[in-house]
């Protein structure tokens, strides 16, 4: 099946409001095997070494019977839910739990009260440029995991970059010992990734510039997924008033033989 009768396969499914664990259409291009069974269908999409699920069916009995029929290899399917007990597809393996933390009006992070404010400008932070690419992409590959991540290559890196999406600071070896890579939009600021190797205050001064331009032009909603057993990173974030919102992103492991 080609690109194109799948996404007219999706657009039908779509109208039929399927069960669907698709999230974006962009991953129909990055596509390798689709299996059907009448019209529900599961898909395989390659996400730089990972081979990930997409389903679209009429219920959860008809999923299982849909990953029946995938192929040989090691799949990973992401599903969205506020009921983490509703499905678990059969012989899988749990990898991750994700609990969005969220708050609808983050302004509260710059009232005198806020637990973060003391850290406003302390240091002096960066937007990224191109050429800093390489080096912060070896940091995301060396501290997160692309199964649970989505990590990207330095190219599709390049580009977040020009779109002004990753803040750095640098230490006093001109190496770059805290990031903050964020989705910012005028109703959403989303925290897609977060590392600090450098002294506390770093990251929350990072993270308190971006805000504070956020907020400046009308923003309120922020959110974030973090893996629930991270309490380091819940704790964190609980510091920008942000709570788990009952929506999870469960993500579980396939092995066909």
């Amino acid at each position: 099946m080609d690109k194109k009768e799948l996404f007219e396969k999706i657009t039908v499914a779509r109208s039929q409001r399927y069960l669907t664990n698709c999230y974006s259409l962009d991953v129909v291009e990055h596509s390798t095997d689709v299996w059907s069974h009448g019209d529900e269908f599961i898909f395989s999409y390659e996400d730089h070494g990972v081979e990930r699920l997409v389903y679209f069916a009429k219920d959860w009995d008809s999923v299982n019977r849909l990953i029946d029929e995938v192929g040989i290899g090691s799949y990973y399917l992401e599903l969205m839910t506020k009921n983490p007990g509703e499905y678990r597809p059969e012989k899988a393996t749990q990898v991750a739990a994700m609990m969005r933390l969220s708050n609808t009006d983050c302004r509260c992070v710059f009232e005198p009260v806020s637990p973060v404010l003391q850290y406003k400008d302390a240091v002096k932070v960066e937007l990224a440029s191109e050429r800093d690419a390489e080096e912060i992409n070896k940091i995301l590959w060396e501290t997160f995991h692309t199964e649970i991540s989505h990590l990207l290559s330095d190219d599709e890196l390049r580009d977040k970059i020009r779109d002004g999406q990753i803040t750095i600071h640098r230490n006093i070896d001109n190496h770059i010992d805290a990031l903050l890579q964020a989705d910012v939009m005028p109703k959403k600021f989303y925290i897609n990734q977060v590392v600090n190797k450098g002294e506390k205050k770093v990251v929350h001064v990072i993270l308190l510039k971006r805000l504070e331009q956020y907020i400046g032009a009308g923003g309120k909603y922020l959110y974030a997924w973090v893996d629930e057993t991270n309490i380091a990173s819940i704790k964190f974030h609980e510091k920008y008033g942000m709570k788990h919102d009952g929506m999870w992103s469960m993500i579980y492991k396939i092995e066909r033989s």
